[in-house]
C-alpha cells in the first residue's frame, strides 16, 4: 500500500528529503546518512588464518584463533565470530564426508 502512495513520487520525496537536510533538519539529515552510508554490521579482520583445505586444517586455524584472542589481536568477539565460521566449514566438510560414504556403501550393497 504505502508502495502505492509512492509511485512516482520517490524522486520528489528523495529530493525533499535532501533540501530538509541539506537546511539543517537534523532528522532528515540522519535519514539520508543512514541510506548513503549504512552503518555494517561488522567490519573486516585483519587476521590472518592458515590455510584450510582439510578438517584437520581447522584444528590449526582454531588455535590460530585462540592465540590471537589471547595475544589481543582479535577480540573475544571476533574470534568467537571466526570459531563459528569454521565450525560451519568443519561440518559441511563433515556432512559431505558422511554422504559420500553412505552413498558408496548403498553402491557396494546394490552392485554399482
Amino acid at each position: 500500500m504505502v508502495e502505492q502512495l509512492v509511485d512516482g513520487e520517490a524522486e520528489k520525496i528523495a529530493r525533499k528529503l535532501i533540501e530538509l537536510a541539506t537546511g539543517g533538519n537534523v532528522r532528515c539529515l540522519e535519514i539520508a546518512l543512514d541510506r548513503i552510508a549504512p552503518k555494517r554490521s561488522g567490519r573486516p579482520i585483519d587476521f590472518q588464518l592458515p590455510e584450510i583445505k582439510n578438517l584437520h586444517d581447522v584444528v590449526s586455524a582454531m588455535a590460530a584463533v585462540t592465540s590471537g584472542v589471547n595475544d589481543g589481536s582479535l577480540t573475544a568477539e571476533e574470534g568467537s565470530h571466526l570459531a563459528r565460521v569454521l565450525d560451519a566449514y568443519a561440518n559441511a566438510v563433515t556432512t559431505f564426508d558422511l554422504v559420500a560414504r553412505v552413498e558408496a556403501l548403498e553402491a557396494v550393497k546394490t552392485g554399482r
